[in-house]
C-alpha cells in the first residue's frame, strides 16, 4: 500500500455529543476507531440545532416532519436505504460526504455536506466512515468548560 493509499484509509466513526458553543456554532464530538481522543466538527446553527434535536429523540415523536425526514421517506418508499455515510474529503471549511443508497443488489450514491450527513446518520442509525485525509485536518477537541451540551 502507497501513501496515497493510506490517507483513504475507511474508519468507523460516531457521533458522541453535540455542544453549543459562543451562542451561534455547534460542535459536534466524534469518536473514531483506534483514537482516544475525540475529534471536534464546527456545524452552523442551523444544522446543529436540528442534528441535536434529531439525535434527542424528538424528531421521532414530532407531529412536523423535517426535511431529512422527508427524503428518507420518499427514499424509502422507493425502495432504497441509507446503508453507510462517508466523510470523505476536506476542503478549507467545506467537508464533504457521500451517502450510499442501496435497493437490493443496485447502489447509488450522492453528495451532501457534513451537517446534512451527520443529521441523516443520526435518523437511520447506519454506519458512517471517514477517511484518514480529513480526519488529519480536524482537530483533538476536549469539551470540558463547555456548559451547553447534548450528550446520550
Amino acid at each position: 500500500m502507497n501513501k496515497n493509499t493510506e490517507l483513504f484509509k475507511l474508519i468507523p466513526c460516531f457521533v458522541n455529543q453535540i455542544v453549543f458553543e459562543n451562542h451561534s456554532d455547534y460542535i459536534v464530538g466524534l469518536l473514531v476507531d483506534g483514537l482516544e481522543d475525540e475529534i471536534g466538527i464546527p456545524l452552523n446553527n442551523y444544522d446543529g440545532s436540528i442534528l441535536t434535536f434529531v439525535h434527542s429523540g424528538c424528531a421521532e415523536h414530532a407531529h412536523i416532519n423535517t426535511i431529512h425526514q422527508i427524503l428518507l421517506k420518499f427514499m424509502e418508499n422507493a425502495g432504497f436505504d441509507l446503508e453507510k455515510v462517508y466523510i470523505e474529503a476536506k476542503y478549507g471549511d467545506i467537508t464533504y460526504c457521500r451517502l450510499k443508497w442501496t435497493k437490493l443488489d443496485q447502489s447509488i450514491y450522492n453528495v451532501i455536506g457534513i451537517g446534512d450527513a451527520l443529521i441523516l446518520h443520526s435518523l437511520t442509525a447506519c454506519d458512517m466512515v471517514i477517511t484518514q485525509n480529513v480526519l488529519k485536518q480536524f482537530e483533538k477537541f476536549d469539551s470540558s468548560g463547555y456548559l451547553d451540551t447534548y450528550e446520550d
